[in-house]
């Protein structure tokens, strides 16, 4: 080749290099650009969003000092607590970097020197021995790349390294790697790794335990210590003799750290599960239901939220062992289905807020029980209420005019469906006929009477009026003449719901699950207040807490009574049709709780009855928690409902007036007496003065709420609540038009009953209600059918 070849050739030569260059320039230049244009808005840490672990928290209110909280659950889809550099020790920084990328204080993103290392290496060996990714590389991978093996994947790895060496520092992006590498068993981030394996922030990780860590997400699952620990060990010398050869630690250092047990100190190995209930596993579930419904699954599982919910995990450590010890006590009795069948629930609300407290879903072990009882939602919703449904019927007849002195027949009913069919629905005991006050024939549960409250009223009215109590839509309650008896599925949770707004004076608190969620920076990013609507008119509510009282005293509740509530406690039993369904629904001033035990295959119980089965469960579960969140309110006060229409029955044997009677002594009772009875004083009868044997005075005997003083101290005026008539100030007959409820000394309580009022009186036009009323114009009877059956509905507890 002459010398003019070789000149014309190197020029070609040079021509060619230049073109290479200028096309690899312009590819690296409009790579570059492209990243960075995708990558512009993140240039600060703040703006690293990694996916987060959501945290489910129960609070504990308490008397004199801030609430409380406990971890109850968890959601998310890679299990991550944010951790701060600053709270990462040293040696877990040093201890990533001395094994995962030596040189990372001193590169750019990328390490040339090390990539030509690691290719002579796997070319020399004949297959892939080292890697050549620095820390950088690494995050850029996890974090905006996939992990597919491509030339385009990885020159787009090196751009995006470089891009984000140069808008981060050093710190920033070892923080981040921290936080985003996975170290197996569902953990990523160095704050969840350290839990998982030790059970320990990262701030309390030994030398050594954070060399095993390190040495962890080059192959999580082949160096895992819970299932190789050998390997693990070996793996955690090479990061120590790394931290060593580069100056982190000393020689004795590391060798005390080598010498660390491993076994140990792990911790049980979790379930690397998406989901995972430390508490109340039927409450938590429903919670992170309802919070993807609203705000979405990606958005709850990924937003490393703080949930506070209104759960209280020592009421519900209660009601889970009382309602526990009730079940498998008559599992054992056979009462109920054995293998889990016979089953139970119980919800409690605050009255006041609509706050759920506890939640009881099934009774057994959540994996084998996971269906919600206490509040299953569609398509079954829940169980037959049976008379535990009344008090709706009763507050709508108050409602439209009716009173608590009211009369209506307990006699034998026909009802026509239409097509030739007929219903008649029976009493539970055939002694309940005649005449009965609305009032007492809620305390002893005639069903009749409901019955025929229904007709009165209108059943379109009723549904009416409960939907709107109970804030479930009406299509859920069927307008027929059974809607009477309870036959509308509804769930223990809307029950206890429904009766809270009889305590809270006719206002309904929507139920709420949790009160805030705070973002992973602990800021609020929504706050859920109580929402408080009226259902009902004040004299309504006021009526019904001294009607349901009654069921307590003399009545089929009896069994829910705790004596250190005296008169601050209330509700109704339930039993549906064959004791199917058990039923107890009761509050007091603060809290309102619904238990309810069946069958789930809804197969008949054995001797069934709301107030044997429910009812004990409800007064141990309430005395406990009243001990633990005390007690402090009291039921509203002020006048009644005052009745606008005529007795729908007559019967003379009932003229008179009701007063309650302490047992132990035949007298009037005061709030301290532990037993009492409702008893019908004919006219011409005298009324028995106050008790004297159950005055509340001694150290020992202070009475809750009632107006009562503290302490029970000796010459302290103690208080009663009697129901008088308005115009005389005596005890109140059926017959007087103005009642209220009032407060007054036990030894100037009135005796005798009023002589003013006779069944000619005239009647005066209630209140209007505080909000525009839910019912329409009273409906002529109806004749709506409730099936095409003639069999008597004759299932309810009656006077049990």
């Amino acid at each position: 080749m002459t010398p003019a070849q070789i000149v014309r050739w190197f020029r070609y030569l040079n021509v060619l290099i230049l073109l290479v260059a200028t096309v690899f320039i312009c590819l690296w230049a409009g790579g570059l650009a492209g990243l960075r244009q995708g990558f512009a808005g993140q240039r600060r840490l703040v703006d690293y969003r990694p996916r987060l672990t959501t945290n489910i928290y129960s609070t504990e209110t308490h008397a004199d000092e801030p609430a409380t909280h406990t971890l109850i659950g968890q959601v998310y889809k890679e299990n991550r607590a944010l951790v701060p550099l600053r709270e990462i020790p040293r040696y877990m920084q040093e201890a990533t970097v001395a094994v995962e990328d030596h040189r990372f204080w001193r590169h750019r993103g990328i390490s040339p020197r090390d990539m030509l290392r690691a290719a002579w290496v796997n070319v020399v060996g004949r297959q892939v021995k080292q890697g050549a990714s620095t820390i950088t590389q690494q995050l850029v991978r996890n974090i905006w790349l996939t992990q597919e093996r491509t030339w385009d994947r990885k020159f787009k790895e090196i751009l995006l390294a470089i891009e984000v060496e140069r808008c981060f520092s050093k710190q920033e992006i070892l923080e981040m790697y921290l936080n985003e590498v996975y170290y197996g068993h569902g953990g990523y981030g160095v704050g969840t790794a350290a839990a998982i394996f030790f059970g320990k922030r990262p701030d309390e990780l030994t030398v050594g335990e954070a060399a095993l860590l390190a040495g962890l997400p080059k192959a999580p699952t082949y160096y895992s210590p819970f299932n190789h620990p050998q390997r693990a060990k070996r793996r955690r010398r090479e990061v120590l003799a790394a931290m060593q050869g580069q100056g982190y630690i000393t020689a004795d250092q590391a060798r005390a750290a080598g010498e660390e047990q491993i076994q140990s100190h792990l911790q049980p190995e979790p379930k690397a599960t998406g989901m995972v209930a430390f508490a109340a596993p039927h409450f938590t579930h429903l919670v992170i239901r309802l919070l993807c419904d609203q705000y979405g699954v990606d958005t709850v599982y990924a937003g490393g939220w703080q949930v506070y919910t209104t759960l209280d995990v020592r009421l519900q450590k209660i009601a889970e062992e009382e309602l526990t010890d009730q079940v498998e006590e008559l599992r054992r009795q056979g009462r109920i289905k054995g293998n889990l069948v016979g089953q139970g629930a119980l919800a409690c609300v605050d009255v006041h807020t609509g706050g759920v407290l506890a939640m009881v879903g099934g009774v057994g072990p959540y994996e084998r029980v996971q269906y919600n009882r206490a509040h299953p939602g569609p398509p079954q919703y829940g169980r037959q209420p049976g008379s535990a449904f009344k008090p709706y019927v009763w507050a709508t007849a108050l409602e439209s005019g009716y009173g608590p002195n009211s009369k209506f027949s307990a006699d034998p009913i026909v009802i026509r469906l239409g097509a030739g069919k007929h219903w008649r629905p029976q009493n539970y005991s055939t002694k309940q006929v005649g005449a009965y006050t609305l009032r007492r024939a809620l305390a002893q549960s005639v069903n009749l009477v409901s019955v025929r409250l229904v007709q009165k009223v209108g059943a379109n009215k009723v549904v009416n009026y409960a939907a709107r109590v109970l804030d479930i839509p009406r299509e859920r309650l069927d307008p027929v003449p059974a809607l009477a008896l309870g036959v509308s599925n509804l769930s223990p949770l809307e029950q206890a719901s429904g009766f809270s707004c009889f305590a809270n004076g006719g206002l309904r608190a929507k139920r709420r699950f949790f009160s805030s969620i705070e973002n992973h920076r602990g800021e609020v990013i929504v706050d859920n207040p109580p929402q408080l609507t009226w259902v009902l008119r004040p004299e309504t509510a006021i009526s019904m807490v001294s009607m349901l009282r009654g069921v307590i005293t003399s009545g089929t509740g009896g069994r829910a009574r705790v004596p250190q509530l005296g008169p601050l406690q209330a509700g109704k039993t339930g039993t549906t049709q064959d004791g199917r369904d058990a039923w107890w629904v009761g509050f007091t001033p603060d809290l309102c709780t619904a238990v309810w035990i069946g069958n789930d295959d809804n197969k008949p119980m054995r001797r069934s009855s709301g107030s044997e089965f429910c009812a004990p469960v409800w007064r141990e579960f309430m005395k406990r928690a009243v001990d633990v969140l005390g007690s402090q309110g009291k039921f509203p006060e002020g006048r009644g409902v005052v009745a606008t229409k005529p007795d729908e029955a007559e019967d003379e044997e009932e003229e008179g007036v009701v007063v309650t009677i302490c047992t132990q002594t035949g007298q009037s009772a005061t709030e301290y007496c532990p037993q009492t009875v409702d008893k019908l004083f004919d006219p011409d009868e005298q009324v028995p003065g106050r008790c004297t044997k159950h005055r509340g005075s001694g150290a020992g005997s202070a009475a809750v709420g009632g107006g009562s003083s503290e302490g029970g101290q000796q010459g302290t005026e103690r208080t009663v609540t009697v129901t008088i008539c308005e115009d005389s100030g005596k005890l109140v007959t059926p017959f007087c038009p103005r009642t209220r409820e009032i407060d007054v000394p036990a030894d100037s309580a009135p005796t005798s009953k009023c002589n003013l009022h006779g069944p000619s009186a005239n009647t005066s036009t209630p209140a209007s209600p505080p909000s525009e009323g839910v019912g329409e114009k009273p409906e002529e009877p109806t004749s709506t059918g409730a099936g095409t059956t003639e069999r008597a509905v004759s299932g309810e507890e009656g006077q049990r």
